[in-house]
């Protein structure tokens, strides 16, 4: 299988609807500053993993940083979800998450990077267990 490290438009989860389900109905993995709430697909839509990102206002006050971690945090999504995408592809399931920054400091990449990485690796557990 060749590994793609593209996060692309049909990747990232967009849907109000989708997004309400997720919030109301999943469940979370947390690895401070990062938590991420996940959920089930109901109906499959060919993309493995749907993501979103949420750096609330409350925590990070201006745009410019807000922003800047969003782009840390799916920088280091995009490069490391490859494990996930091909645990959840053998076990035929599809998923929607969502990682929202819980830090009141701008964290460096090494940091938001590792915690990804932790995340992840529970997600795939998680998918592993779920298919069995």
């Amino acid at each position: 299988m060749v590994i793609s490290y593209k996060f692309s438009k049909n990747e990232k989860l967009k849907s109000k609807t989708a997004i309400e389900l997720l919030f109301s109905k999943g469940k979370s993995i947390h690895a401070f500053p990062l938590r991420v709430v996940y959920l089930k697909k109901i109906n499959c839509t060919g993309t493995l993993v749907n993501a979103g990102v949420s750096v609330p206002k409350k925590n990070i006050k201006l745009a410019v940083n807000r922003n800047l971690l969003k782009r840390r945090i799916r920088e280091a999504y995009r490069l490391n979800n490859n494990e996930l995408k091909i645990q959840l592809k053998k076990s035929g399931i599809e998923i929607n998450l969502m990682f929202i920054y819980t830090s009141k400091q701008i964290l460096p990449y090494q940091e938001i990077e590792d915690k990804i990485k932790v995340i992840l690796s529970r997600l795939n557990e998680l998918s592993e267990v779920v298919s069995e």
